[in-house]
């Protein structure tokens, strides 16, 4: 008999299993029935509490059974709703644990994956404890990377404010003009096309132009939300003024250095030993010094922008929404030059490569999701009773920002963050700063320790995207559904780390 995929309390389920024959369970993937012993002990209390007890709607599955189909599909690459009821139905492995008939259908996939917010943190933290207890969680030394994910929606429904007030004028007009249609057809009694919804008929296109109203208005919301957080304030100046003081500090560096080596090549070639290779180019004509004068230009335009309280420039770039999913934005694809609609996934990860938080950050750089995520991961491991000293947490250049590098990070432990490029920051090439803070991280990294430390980031990280994303990088829900995914995603990872520990086959020689 399959223990714990049964009735909980006096629930009632669909899919409760009952013992199942030796000779049907050995059709089956061994694995699966690991995956089914691991789950029995996994905290489901969260996604119960969801379900209703009054007697109305119809009887829900099992949350252990959806919870292991869930977590079998994923880890065979199957991330789609469609394609994980497909499974349910075909792969004999699903059939011999559902043993019914009747499978969930994918629109009950979807909702399990998307709602059940807070139980599906349960069921996280509830792993975390597992895996603390078998000694796979080592929080002495943590890392965080970010990565983007691509949005189910059109890069080209991306649109402006403007554009999007007109579009909900036109939706408005065409709903009155259905409903006039729809009035005059009721009083001649002609009801063909009705379809019944709540409390009175409505026809199916009055149902799709309100949909699309509603879609239209959130995004409408979405817009008023970027445009109110694009208000210029002090803080906004001394961000934009210390960038421009940065790219002079390193323009005049870079052009310094350039000045030697062009000096040095000369002097060489006039004593007659010519260096090999070209000569270098002059200061004026170096291609990563005409892009730092860019940089610089665009900074200094942005600063006084951010200055002028006329109310010309104080509109800054006209705010641009996507349609269909309002929360994502336009983000530079991965390891690609194109841009794709999508957002952006943060994880904190430890030595053996255990997930301790993941979350979705509604911006379009790195640094604004390194404190949340700090502070998710104290929280996680608060609840899963986790009592080991946090040691030190890696992070890669993307997080230098000055909040980063200035003020307490929500988490004990010591943050290196690299301020430059990986490989100059781990061979001791010390970068030329422009602030204290920046200088003082640099420092601390600059060490022996340091050094041996960052070294060991990227082995800790980047093989948890590439085996999350082997094979789909996207995202398969919209709007808040998206952090519940996220949680299914990440929980799905941290439990084949720990059944690939408890059954790690034997190599015999």
């Amino acid at each position: 008999m399959l223990v714990g995929l049964r009735p909980m309390g006096m629930r009632r389920y669909r899919g409760v299993q009952e013992p199942v024959p030796e000779r049907v369970r050995a059709w089956a993937d061994p694995g699966i029935f690991a995956l089914v012993d691991l789950v029995e002990r996994l905290d489901v209390s969260g996604i119960e509490a969801d379900y209703r007890c009054d007697g109305v709607g119809g009887v829900p599955y099992d949350p252990r059974l959806m919870l292991v189909t869930v977590c079998w599909c994923y880890r065979q690459g199957l991330r789609s709703p469609q394609a994980m009821a497909r499974a349910c139905r075909e792969q004999v492995s699903l059939r011999v644990v559902w043993q019914r008939d009747r499978t969930p259908s994918a629109a009950a996939l979807r909702r399990f994956i998307g709602r059940h917010h807070d139980g599906w943190q349960r069921v996280s933290v509830s792993l975390l404890t597992v895996c603390d207890q078998a000694g796979l969680v080592d929080v002495s030394l943590t890392a965080t990377d970010s990565t983007p994910m691509t949005a189910p929606a059109a890069l080209s429904k991306t649109i402006p404010a403007a554009r999007i007030t007109v579009l909900i004028d036109h939706a408005e007009q065409d709903l009155a003009a259905v409903r006039a249609r729809l009035s005059a057809l009721a009083d001649d009694g002609d009801l063909t096309g009705f379809v019944e919804q709540g409390c009175g008929p409505l026809r199916r296109g009055e149902q799709l132009l309100l949909v699309r109203l509603h879609r239209l208005r959130a995004a409408e919301a979405r817009a008023r939300e970027l445009a109110s957080q694009h208000e210029k304030t002090p803080d906004a100046v001394q961000c934009w003024q210390a960038r421009v003081d940065k790219h002079t500090t390193d323009l005049a560096a870079m052009t310094e250095r350039q000045h030697q080596n062009v000096t040095a090549y000369q002097a060489k070639t006039a004593d007659g030993c010519k260096p090999p290779g070209p000569a270098p180019r002059p200061p004026e004509q170096h291609p990563h010094i005409r892009q730092k004068k860019q940089a610089l230009h665009r900074a200094q335009n942005r600063l006084a922008a951010s200055r002028d309280t006329t109310g010309a420039a104080r509109d800054g770039p006209t705010t641009q929404v996507n349609i269909t999913d309002p929360h994502s934005r336009i983000l530079k694809g991965k390891n690609t030059i194109r841009w794709v609609l999508g957002r952006l996934l943060t994880l904190t990860v430890t030595t053996g490569q255990i997930i301790l938080a993941g979350l979705l950050s509604p911006a379009g750089n790195d640094y604004p999701g390194l404190f949340p995520n700090l502070a998710a991961t104290a929280t996680n491991c608060h609840q899963a009773g986790i009592t080991s000293p946090f040691g030190h947490h890696l992070a890669d250049s993307g997080f230098a920002s000055t909040q980063a590098l200035t003020q307490p990070a929500p988490i004990d432990g010591t943050l290196l963050i690299c301020i430059t490029n990986e490989h100059d920051q781990t061979h001791g090439r010390t970068p030329t700063t422009s602030t204290a803070h920046r200088q003082n991280m640099a420092t601390r990294l600059n060490t022996p320790d340091g050094q041996a430390r960052y070294r060991r980031r990227t082995p800790m990280i980047e093989p948890i995207f590439a085996h999350l994303f082997r094979i789909d990088r996207r995202l398969h829900t919209r709007g808040d559904a998206q952090h519940t995914e996220i949680l299914a995603l990440t929980t799905t990872y941290n439990t084949s780390k720990y059944l690939n520990s408890r059954h790690k086959p034997r190599i015999t020689r």
